[in-house]
């Protein structure tokens, strides 16, 4: 790990963030471009029951986002995971650091994928998990590590199997059938990948003025996100019933959020909406596992427009996970379009991407 990328995590730990005014590395002055309303009305983020016989007609396309309950998932296992978040992120700043993400790896301490596109800091700490937590583990908590690998194994075998049954869900309303599922790249849990990532917010005496992460949209094909208090907020544009306005998402307690990313927005060509969402702080401290799910590093999402028997052509170009991410690390926001297909090439074969 370079003594840049130490400086650089330092400015993210909670003890750096006692000041007595805002520093300019941290205020967002932008961040009331656009109001923030409640969850009420039109505007009324949907809450879908996993177990009701018309959850296919419920997962809507619009939105990008929705919460669901009757998960699955008891509540002792969100209370053992919230437990040791809690013991993670009150170690010292030097432990932490000795986990602290190399060049070029997803797992460890440190900020998000993206957080160098971005001119301030986020007032947050992170820590991602890919695969087997043992060996970061064994460095924070030589001699007691167990309990935490525990927790997170249970939480991960019970979030990969919500996981698969919300994109069967996808699936199926986009009109596969049972036996077609698995004809599709994330058909099946032997298909996927996941990546979990841990998020503590610290407590800020001066909340508007600063972000826990800025807006953005996720890579994976659906995020699901455990939030035990209100930060959370989404993007919706411009309609007919308001300008461009943030809508907080309710803190439900026994539920989770769930995010459509970009890989799912390519793989229905679009049918489900990406969804720009940011992070906002409060006086108080919060804490969020987000839970991402795609398919394995080697395999190409493309839009199932001909296997579904849309008439609508592919819109974009055939993509991995990794080779999205490597987009978005130089163009973020702009990644999708950077493998739209030109109207003026459709249906002459698309040029593949990495």
């Amino acid at each position: 790990m370079s003594l840049h990328t130490t400086q650089k995590l330092k400015l993210h730990h909670p003890e750096t963030f006692q000041f007595d005014s805002i520093p300019d590395s941290h205020a967002w002055l932008d961040l009331h471009e656009h109001p923030s309303v409640e969850s009420i009305g039109p505007d009324t983020i949907p809450v879908i029951d996993l177990n009701d016989p018309k959850l296919m007609e419920k997962i809507g396309e619009e939105w990008g986002v929705f919460i669901i309950s009757n998960h699955g998932i008891e509540p002792e296992v969100l209370n053992r995971l919230c437990s040791q978040m809690h013991r993670l992120f009150a170690l010292p700043e030097e432990v932490k650091l000795k986990v602290a993400k190399a060049e070029g790896t997803d797992a460890g301490y440190g900020g998000g994928a993206i957080s160098h596109l971005f001119s301030k800091f986020s007032w947050s700490e992170g820590f991602s998990i890919v695969g087997s937590p043992v060996d970061h583990a064994q460095k924070l908590w030589p001699d007691n590590y167990s309990s935490f690998c525990e927790v997170i194994e249970e939480y991960n075998k019970a979030t990969k199997s919500l996981g698969c049954r919300l994109i069967h869900a996808i699936l199926l309303s986009l009109g596969f059938s049972e036996e077609e599922l698995y004809q599709i790249p994330i058909g099946g849990s032997s298909k996927i990948k996941t990546v979990m990532n841990l998020n503590s917010y610290p407590a800020c005496s001066n909340p508007d003025q600063v972000l826990g992460f800025p807006p953005h949209t996720d890579s994976a094909c659906v995020t699901i996100v455990y939030q035990n208090g209100s930060g959370l907020q989404v993007l919706r544009r411009k309609d007919d019933i308001a300008p461009t306005r943030w809508v907080i998402v309710p803190a439900v307690p026994n539920t989770f959020v769930v995010n459509i990313g970009d890989l799912m927005h390519v793989l229905s060509n679009g049918r489900f909406h990406n969804v720009v969402h940011r992070v906002t702080i409060s006086k108080t401290n919060r804490l969020s596992c987000a839970y991402f799910i795609g398919p394995q590093d080697d395999v190409k999402l493309r839009p199932l427009s001909e296997l579904a028997g849309w008439e609508q052509s592919p819109l974009y170009r055939p993509v991995t996970w990794p080779g999205l991410l490597k987009i978005r690390s130089k163009l973020n926001d702009r990644a999708l379009q950077a493998i739209k297909i030109d109207s003026s090439s459709r249906g002459e074969g698309a040029r593949e991407t990495e």
